[in-house]
């Protein structure tokens, strides 16, 4: 143990106090003292014979020089015996292996008169001892998701029974669509995690609700589709306002909007399907799309690298198939159709191809972040519904967009 040094003491009781340099080789300019180990003997300012042989009381302002008893010269007697074993109690009773202070003697001083220089005791100064081991985190993997192929093969048979009810009216198109609005308010809702999830599908299903009526009721104008939207603005802060113990009031009304918003862009497919020449053009947008997840994620089952970014599980190659295959498609399937004109039809296949790929796209790379746990799990079982339905409410405004400049 390393020696801790010289220390001066007042004898007055009331500004009695330590004050430790620090310093082993201290040796401060009084003459005359001498310092003792354990009680103190010598009396600043008398002879060494009259301290040593004195039993006088020094007096009330006399200044006596102490030096700290060393742990080894102690340590064979008594007293040393019954620090050791109080010290071996302690590190035995510390929830921390580490630093352990010791517990003052009985004749100690009191807690206002304890060295300021005291430090806790190391109880591992063994240079030998090898270190603690880390603890271990567990790390959580990638989420589990769906095979590629099936990933590939939903989205295709969706295409299909869009284009089935396209072609038998109006009404059986509104019905699926409407299914599809439904279902992708409570994925989105659940893969957002979003506060306050009941009162916000209320509001989102009431308002495509009314914006599909609108748009059926207006012989697919979409004028009014945005006061729809407004009025759902303004239930979505009522809802709020009728909140219990309001929390995360901002993150879930920006989770009701986007949810409300892109659940009532499906209606754009009820609008296309009512312009003069809008279901040819509805139907070569569902061949685009079902050929653009199937085929792209056939590439990316044989061919998956290299990959797009880090995470995700589409590569370059799946990609650029994908998007040839929508334009092949739309070429085939307008020919067959005999309206739109070929070019125009590859034009809209491109578009349409890029809209529904960014937004497969979209999806795969926020699967990225969700982890395998009780934590994640609800928005794990919330992506593959999300990832189904979310490329053809976005494919809604591109298509009615991109079929009206090509018509005119």
């Amino acid at each position: 143990m390393q020696p801790v040094g010289q220390a001066l003491l007042s004898r007055t009781a009331e500004s009695r106090d330590w004050a430790d340099t620090g310093d082993p080789e201290y040796e401060p300019d009084l003459d005359g003292a001498s310092a003792t180990t354990g009680d103190a003997d010598a009396v600043a300012g008398r002879g060494d014979a009259q301290a040593a042989g004195s039993d006088e009381p020094p007096a009330e302002n006399d200044t006596v020089m102490l030096k700290r008893p060393d742990f080894g010269e102690v340590a064979g007697s008594a007293e040393g015996a019954s620090a050791r074993q109080r010290l071996l109690e302690q590190v035995a009773a510390s929830p921390v292996a580490g630093s352990v202070r010791l517990d003052p003697a009985p004749d100690a001083p009191a807690d206002g008169d304890e060295p300021a220089g005291a430090d806790p005791v190391n109880v591992n100064s063994d240079p030998e001892a090898e270190p603690a081991p880390a603890p271990r985190t567990k790390r959580l993997r990638p989420a589990p998701r769906v095979p590629l192929l099936l990933q590939g093969m939903w989205p295709a048979l969706l295409a299909v029974v869009l284009a089935v009810a396209s072609s038998l009216g109006v009404l059986p198109l509104a019905v699926v669509v409407l299914g599809i609005q439904v279902s992708l308010v409570l994925g989105a809702l659940a893969l957002l995690d979003a506060p306050a999830a009941g009162g916000a599908f209320f509001v989102a299903t009431g308002t495509v609700v009314v914006g599909d009526a609108v748009v059926l009721l207006d012989d697919g104008s979409i004028d009014r589709l945005s006061g729809v939207v407004g009025l759902g603005f303004v239930a979505a802060l009522g809802h709020q306002l009728a909140r219990r113990g309001r929390s995360r009031v901002t993150e879930s009304l920006a989770d009701t909007l986007v949810v409300l918003v892109l659940a009532a862009a499906a209606a754009c497919l009820l609008a296309l399907h009512e312009v003069n020449g809008g279901r040819e053009v509805l139907q070569v947008s569902f061949a685009v799309a079902g050929a653009v997840l199937l085929v792209g994620r056939l590439g990316d089952r044989f061919l998956p690298q290299p990959v797009l970014t880090v995470g995700s599980t589409r590569g370059w190659p799946g990609l650029l198939l994908g998007l040839l295959a929508g334009v092949v498609a739309a070429g085939v399937v307008a020919q067959i159709a005999g309206d739109p004109p070929l070019r125009s039809a590859v034009l809209l296949g491109l578009v349409i191809a890029s809209a529904v790929a960014t937004a497969d796209l979209a999806v795969d790379l926020g699967a990225a972040e969700l982890r395998s746990g009780w934590r994640d799990a609800r928005r794990v079982a919330a992506l593959r519904p999300t990832a189904l339905l979310l490329p053809y409410v976005v494919l809604g405004p591109v298509a009615l967009l991109a079929g009206r400049l090509l018509l005119t």
